[in-house]
């Protein structure tokens, strides 16, 4: 009676079998994540969707004007285009209802809406009843603070609100300890730039013909390098900082040089760096693209 021999794997076949796994590992895992990241950066886009449905809601109901920035100040002096400001010393209620995330919450219903699922730990912000109870991923610009329908040339290109990152201090936002609690991002005092830190706005953060940011410092590019933005017509979408930077309207540059907010450095357009008190004779927009 004739038996077959029956044989086992050796240890050179067994570490080869590993060797593959191990491999296969390291090309796929990278593609999970990526694949995870692109699930989270579509449900945050939603999100952003979401807002800027509420922004043309709320433009709608409000004459067509935007919601104002409103001044956080004991005494009438402010740093708003609006020239609107409550004492939040005497009425921090009355503060927190005016926030921009409180002014649209009738239209989204729901505090979910303003985390991006990519942000891990967003600052908490006040709610209508001074409550710290929403995790806020996202922050208003203040090139269209106030203004209305009829004052923006093209709203499609006019962004409202857009991503920010939960720290600042690193200058990148994404290791640092300091919360970026941000309400509204000044694209002309630095806050679209990236120059190293959050107070680092030199000349060629501010020139577009030194060289477009591919960073931002407060603004996030946490998708992919890019960030999700909603605008003045109620659409979302994604951006990079280098396509955002090259533009005149997708930065504010244009209704800041139309129509100047009071704020120290956002008439930069007419200016030379941020936080420059003389305007020169030049408007910096026309070095972007239009």
């Amino acid at each position: 009676m004739n038996t077959k021999n029956k044989r086992g794997f050796t240890l050179i076949e067994l570490l080869v079998v590993i060797a593959i796994i191990a491999i296969l590992a390291a090309i796929l895992f990278p593609v999970f994540a990526q694949v995870r990241e692109k699930a989270r950066e579509i449900s945050c886009l939603s999100n952003m969707k979401q807002i800027a449905t509420g922004v043309q809601m709320y433009v709608q109901d409000y004459d067509e004007r935007l919601f104002d920035r409103i001044g956080k100040s004991s005494t009438a002096v402010t740093t708003t285009r609006s020239g609107a400001w409550i004492n939040s010393t005497t009425s921090p209620i009355a503060y927190d209802q005016a926030q921009w995330w409180n002014e649209l919450m009738p239209y989204e219903k729901s505090v979910g809406v303003y985390k991006c699922p990519s942000d891990a730990n967003p600052p908490l912000s006040a709610d209508a009843q001074g409550n710290l109870t929403i995790p806020r991923s996202f922050v208003a610009s203040d090139t269209a603070e106030d203004l209305t329908l009829a004052q923006i040339d093209d709203p499609t290109e006019t962004i409202v609100i857009t991503e920010k990152w939960s720290f600042v201090d690193n200058g990148v936002g994404t290791t640092g300890t300091k919360a970026n609690s941000e309400t509204w991002m000044e694209p002309f005092d630095g806050d679209e730039c990236q120059a190293g830190s959050d107070v680092n706005t030199g000349p060629a953060c501010l020139a577009p013909e030194a060289g477009y940011p591919t960073g931002m410092v407060k603004m996030a590019s946490r998708h992919q390098g890019g960030m999700n933005s909603a605008f003045f017509d109620g659409h979302a979408k994604w951006l990079t900082p280098t396509t955002i930077w090259q533009s005149s309207e997708l930065t504010g540059c244009e209704l800041i040089h139309n129509y100047p907010s009071t704020q120290p450095g956002s008439e930069v357009c007419d200016q030379t760096i941020a936080g420059c008190s003389a305007p020169v004779t030049r408007n910096i927009c026309n070095n972007f693209y239009h």
